[in-house]
């Protein structure tokens, strides 16, 4: 007997492995292609390596040469100036720039870089940032316009006279006690030698 109504629909038949007919299990259609989840943002990585130190070696006193103890004792100086004069906002060129000034007064950008013994390039954003920080001032040459002298501003002196203790070095052991003329003169022979090689050099 016929019954009214509208028609029973038929399950969708799908093959399987052996070719086989079977009715697709019950639950929602499955979507092909399967939807992909979406990328979950990654999360912030640390990519900066350790900060290795290394123990300091010991001396050795009479086993090393001439050269490697004069290139340690200058590599000590350097690093315990940059601490100290770190303390007062300065790096060690900046704190030169800062004392040459204060000596020589207004100098040519030029002659200043000569007379803290850098490349005038690397000078310039050392001075770019002691003038962005009113430490000092470029102002034009009188006798040269042409020219733009570096000169201290009165905030910059007063923190050159703060910071000069530690910039200048009286925190460095003297030599014993008739030794120290001696100890100057064999460096600054040994500097002057060096110099004029490499000058020589060029």
């Amino acid at each position: 007997m016929a019954v009214c109504g509208p028609p029973r629909r038929r399950r969708p038949v799908f093959a399987n492995a052996t070719g086989s007919a079977r009715p697709r299990p019950p639950g929602p259609a499955p979507s092909y292609p399967p939807a992909m989840p979406a990328p979950r943002p990654p999360g912030r990585i640390d990519l900066t390596p350790p900060r290795l130190v290394a123990a300091p070696d010991p001396v050795e006193g009479p086993a090393e040469s001439m050269a490697d103890l004069v290139v340690r004792a200058g590599a000590a100086v350097l690093a315990e100036r940059r601490r100290r004069t770190g303390a007062h906002g300065l790096g060690v060129t900046g704190f030169a720039v800062l004392d040459v000034l204060q000596r020589c007064g207004g100098l040519a950008q030029r002659e200043l870089a000569a007379r803290v013994r850098v490349a005038p390039t690397s000078l310039t954003p050392v001075v770019d940032a002691l003038e962005a920080a009113g430490l000092v001032a470029r102002r034009g040459d009188p006798a040269d316009r042409r020219v733009w002298l570096v000169a201290l501003t009165d905030a910059g002196r007063d923190r050159w006279r703060a910071a000069r203790p530690d910039g200048r070095g009286p925190w460095l052991r003297e030599p014993p006690d008739g030794l120290d003329a001696a100890v100057r003169d064999y460096l600054v022979a040994v500097i002057v030698d060096l110099e004029q090689d490499r000058s020589d050099a060029t």
